[in-house]
């Protein structure tokens, strides 16, 4: 509220926790301004819905408890012209509401001050992002205008809140040690708590904030008396003396090192008058290297003076969030006011992925449970992975199958019909039939494929479709809706969520080690496959409430690979979602087996050399060049 009227501040960005100051930053800034420094001012909400219900619920009350606004603000007993629930009037001025996706609204009239609330929310209109159009009626109060943008952040890299904060001079918040008078800069890693004598048995009610200097754990009472105690610092990284300095990284250093106090090195504090800011200098010159045009603030819930914020209740909600990605992103958003990554893996070489080749004993190896297919169909091919699923989705790619020709064609149809009724040994001899299949109905061979998985729905065969990620979010892999019998005029695939799957892929590829999630290859497996698996990025598309992320292919890299596990994938939880138990069948089929002496399975640096096929499979193994083949049996 102080940088509302800091000379040189043209920009506000507030990043901030929720229910912490965006609205109070708001009201006052309004307030202040409509009786000390009239001038034409408006409040841009997300849509005109939320314009009506904040004028109502936020603005009038705010009015009609300020005795000198209940003065010069419209008229408090008649519905006039100028007071009415989008157009509040006053000498000297005016307050404006709207909703963002109206561009005519804001950009009816000259502004001086323009206050955006929820800008994360926002959509696109057909003239642009609605913070760009309201800015440019900034221009007739060029020499004094303001543009204020407060917002939780969401999604890290799609965030307009965390865009805004980023060209920012970012200034953070510090609070006095009351035991030690050391500055922190408060944030979740000063949060600690106990726990159990087990050492696993979390204890959030023990939460408390521990002094990075002198130890010292604060009371509840320690964390309100150091709120009394804030200061604002620059902290965007610069260049001044040719060289990059970052202001907190330098503050980090300087007290580890135990050298003094290092603020009076690193910032100038500023309060002339009555602007409140350390300003970051430079190390060398000692000039003022950030300018503050923008002023952008950051603030967490541990700034709250709250008894519902106090770490106790921050922690549990961590905790509570553990293991749910869903539950992660609203913590950080909410909690922390920092934007989230969500988890989609880290990068994965086509190297890494050939020296963890596995050399089997059998066709099926050990641990597997149960059979899934993926099926891609192309123009003049079907290519097809066969996967084998353990506990917690641990999987095995046991054959990959190109079979060439038109689907339509009724050869090409039968090909594949045998292939999926096909038997797959384990060392002790034990037969593995398929569970399910998911094949792709698109392309250009649809209706073939709708009549192909509508005949055998009763074998689990079912025709599937990518969803087209038209949100933001991420949906199921597997729909709730069961597939059924329909007719040939009513039969729909079932639509899948490719997004989750390939998440799901991707992070499952960057595990090391054996165990949940992970996928084993054999060394028959070559590098033209792992290259596909790897064919995808994630980018994100659209803006605001458009936002949305998804999986492309990199420019001429072939995916099929990808797409068939993915499919595989999908009909393992399309079997999960009609019941299966995939962990009891693990135990059920594997259990007894592994407590014998199994063989083992030796990694292998360099493919080696499968037996001889038999004559029997030798029929069926024609491909594809440049395709793996076929385990030999």
């Amino acid at each position: 509220m102080l940088a509302a009227t800091e000379p040189g501040v043209g920009t506000i960005t507030a990043m901030v926790a929720t229910q912490l100051l965006k609205t109070s930053l708001i009201e006052n800034v309004f307030g202040f301004h409509a009786d000390l420094d009239p001038c034409p001012m408006m409040i841009v909400q997300p849509k005109d819905d939320a314009a009506e219900q904040f004028s109502k619920e936020r603005v009038a009350p705010f009015i009609a408890a300020t005795p000198v606004l209940r003065r010069i603000v419209g008229s408090a007993k008649t519905r006039s012209g100028d007071d009415t629930i989008f157009y509040k009037a006053f000498p000297g001025g005016f307050l404006a509401l709207t909703g963002a996706g109206s561009p005519d609204n804001l950009a009816r009239r000259p502004l001086r001050i323009i206050l955006y609330d929820e800008i994360d929310k926002y959509v696109v209109t057909r003239e642009g992002l609605a913070t760009d159009i309201g800015d440019e009626r900034l221009a007739s109060f060029s020499g004094n205008a303001l543009s204020i943008r407060c917002c939780s952040p969401t999604v890290k890299g799609e965030s307009a809140i965390e865009a805004s904060w980023l060209e920012s001079d970012q200034r953070r918040a510090s609070v006095e040690c009351p035991h030690c008078a050391h500055r922190l800069f408060l944030d979740f890693r000063h949060v600690r708590w106990d726990r159990a004598e087990d050492g696993k048995t979390h204890r959030p009610e023990t939460a408390h904030i521990l002094c990075e200097a002198c130890g010292c754990p604060w009371t509840e009472a320690d964390r309100l008396r150091s709120l009394v105690t804030i200061r604002w610092h620059q902290t965007r990284r610069f260049e001044c003396c040719g060289e990059w300095q970052a202001p907190l990284d330098h503050y980090e250093s300087a007290w580890r090192a135990y050298d003094g106090d290092p603020v009076g090195r690193i910032w100038d504090w500023w309060s002339a008058d009555r602007w409140a800011v350390y300003r970051a200098k430079c190390q060398h010159c000692g000039k003022w290297a950030v300018p503050n045009d923008h002023a952008g603030f950051n603030a967490s819930k541990l700034f709250s003076p709250w008894e519902r914020d106090r770490p106790v209740a921050i922690a549990r909600k961590w905790l509570a969030a553990q293991g749910f990605e869903d539950r992660l992103q609203p913590w950080w958003n909410t909690q922390m006011a920092l934007p989230y990554r969500r988890n989609t893996g880290k990068e994965v070489s086509v190297d890494a992925l050939t020296a963890r080749c596995e050399i089997w004993e059998a066709q099926v190896p050990d641990g597997v449970a149960l059979i899934t297919i993926g099926i891609d169909v192309q123009d003049y091919r079907i290519e097809m992975e066969v996967v084998g699923w353990g506990r917690n989705e641990e999987s095995w790619s046991i054959d990959y199958e190109v079979i060439d020709g038109e689907f339509s064609h009724p050869g090409t149809q039968a090909a594949l019909d045998e292939y999926l009724q096909r038997i797959w040994l384990r060392a002790d001899g034990r037969p593995f039939a398929m569970r399910a299949a998911c094949i792709d109905t698109g392309g250009h061979h649809t209706d073939a494929v709708y009549e192909f998985a509508k005949q055998r729905l009763g074998r689990k065969v079912w025709g599937i479709k990518g969803e087209s990620a038209r949100t933001g979010f991420t949906n199921p892999v597997w729909p709730i809706k069961r597939p059924s019998s329909r007719t040939k005029k009513t039969y729909r695939p079932v639509v899948i969520g490719v997004n989750a799957a390939k998440d799901f892929i991707r992070f499952s590829l960057a595990k090391s080690e054996p165990g949940p999630g992970y996928m084993h290859f054999s060394t028959a497996t070559d590098r033209v496959r792992f290259d596909q698996l790897l064919a995808e990025d994630m980018i994100y598309e659209g803006h605001g409430s458009q936002r949305r992320r998804k999986w492309v292919a990199k420019a001429g890299r072939a995916n099929e690979a990808l797409d068939c596990r993915v499919y595989a994938y999908a009909a393992l939880h399309g079997l999960m979602h009609m019941g299966l138990k995939l962990n009891k069948l693990a135990d059920d089929v594997c259990g007894a087996y592994l407590g014998q002496a199994a063989p083992a399975v030796t990694q292998a640096t360099a493919p080696a050399a499968a037996p001889a096929p038999t004559t029997a499979a030798k029929a069926d193994t024609k491909r594809r060049p440049g395709f793996t083949r076929r385990l030999a049996r």
